[in-house]
């Protein structure tokens, strides 16, 4: 079993993977928009379409890693500096073009290269970081401990991340970006050859990632991921809306609740890891989405001045976000385990989870906004004549109506089965 000094040099690199996600979405907008003059439109297309290209990249960078015969650790510390030297260039386009010439093609052309070499940099160095948790040790006791502490320096990373965002210091963050890559390799480097891929990459399952979708249970899973996915990404696409429009907080306010909220998860992240140990982390998972949708319930109790209330709320549904990165992991390693794919195909499974919760994301702007439109809700209003319900119920009861199918579907969901017959053969 990994101790404790292992297992956070282990979650360093989520630090990095995480802190350089973050400022895709929050910094570069306001960036691009305000010095470089695109307009928010144009960028939101090109991030949309850069979003959909790494989703679908996902699954394709997992077999790729599986059929290499570099390590794990290998394609995690490549991802990990290209990324940070890919995030640098985006934040800082006017080493290359003339910011006073203002060519919109230029910097759009810029704008999507950087985003997709950031973007496929972090999916790479992600898949690689996961699947070396199964590959290193097959024992739940183990594998939640690194997943525990991976998980607790990604949301430190985004804690990190969001507060030099906000000041908008582009620079800033390409140099922690880069300081905290190289620090992660440098940490992690005596650990690379722990849970080495032994058998030669010619030797192992040449399996592609449609062919694990035959795995009825593996689908169930996946399935019962993407709904609860999209429960989760649905509150954080309207939580400034929900705060700025419904509650009345004031900026400093709504940052203060969303840094909460990241700092309640970063603390649960040791208990929902030892509960994944000591109980079935089917279970724990369970216990963690009814906890959020009371929360949610909560909220839609609230009225206008209910602001210190969903104060205690965010603080609640920060904690169980605790267990919504340690119990998914687990039971994707379960799955691999049981058809004998550790150590040969990790990063084609995790490959698949990724492109689910990517999409899950994408559809959760894709679906709520248009529909917050049709129902005459206008950002930035806050006057009763505003659709103000509709936002509550956007915000709070459609994730309470997904995260109950959720409940259901991982409440059927029994993972006894036997290795797939497909896949055997391979073996």
């Amino acid at each position: 079993m990994p101790g404790i000094g292992q297992s956070l040099r282990y979650g360093l690199p989520g630090f990095t993977l995480a802190f350089a996600a973050l400022p895709l979405y929050l910094l570069t907008p306001a960036l691009y928009a305000q010095q470089f003059g695109l307009s928010l439109g144009l960028i939101g297309v090109l991030l949309m379409l850069t979003r959909l290209t790494d989703a679908i990249a996902d699954p394709f960078i997992g077999r790729w890693i599986d059929q290499s015969a570099k390590s794990l650790w290998l394609w995690m510390a490549g991802g990990l500096i290209v990324m940070a030297a890919g995030l640098g260039l985006l934040t800082h386009p006017t080493m290359v073009l003339d910011a006073n010439e203002q060519s919109v093609f230029k910097f759009s052309v810029w704008l999507v290269g950087c985003t997709l070499i950031v973007s496929l940099a972090n999916s790479t160095a992600t898949l690689a970081h996961q699947s070396w948790a199964v590959a290193w040790t097959a024992k739940i006791a183990g594998q939640s401990r690194l997943i525990g502490a991976r998980e607790l320096c990604g949301l430190v990373g985004v804690i990190s991340a969001a507060a030099i965002a906000g000041q908008q210091s582009g620079g800033l963050l390409g140099l922690v970006a880069v300081i905290s890559a190289i620090a992660a390799i440098a940490a992690s480097f005596g650990l690379r050859l722990i849970g080495h891929r032994s058998s030669p990459a010619a030797s192992r399952p040449q399996v592609a990632w449609s062919t694990l979708l035959q795995q009825a249970k593996l689908r169930e899973l996946l399935g019962t991921m993407g709904i609860n996915a999209l429960a989760n990404a649905i509150p954080p696409t309207l939580i400034l809306f929900f705060l700025q429009d419904y509650l009345g907080a004031t900026p400093s306010q709504a940052s203060g609740l969303l840094a909460a909220y990241f700092v309640a998860a970063a603390a649960a992240v040791p208990f929902w890891s030892w509960a994944a140990h000591h109980f079935q982390a089917k279970t724990v998972w369970i216990i963690a989405m009814s906890i959020a949708v009371a929360a949610f319930g909560w909220t839609l109790t609230l009225d206008q001045d209910g602001l210190m209330a969903f104060a205690a709320i965010c603080l609640i549904t920060g904690a169980v976000l605790g267990a919504e990165l340690v119990c998914p992991p687990i039971l994707l390693g379960r799955r691999i385990d049981r058809e004998h794919h550790r150590g040969t195909l990790e990063a084609s499974y995790f490959g698949l989870w990724n492109l689910v919760i990517k999409l899950a994301l994408a559809l959760a702007a894709g679906l709520t906004l248009p529909i917050l439109s049709g129902l005459d809700y206008q950002p930035g209003i806050s006057s009763p004549d505003n659709n103000l319900s509709a936002l509550r119920w956007a915000y709070a009861g459609i994730p309470i109506a997904l995260k109950c199918i959720a409940i259901a579907a991982l409440w059927r969901f029994h993972d006894e089965s036997t290795p797939h017959p497909t896949l055997r053969s391979h073996e």
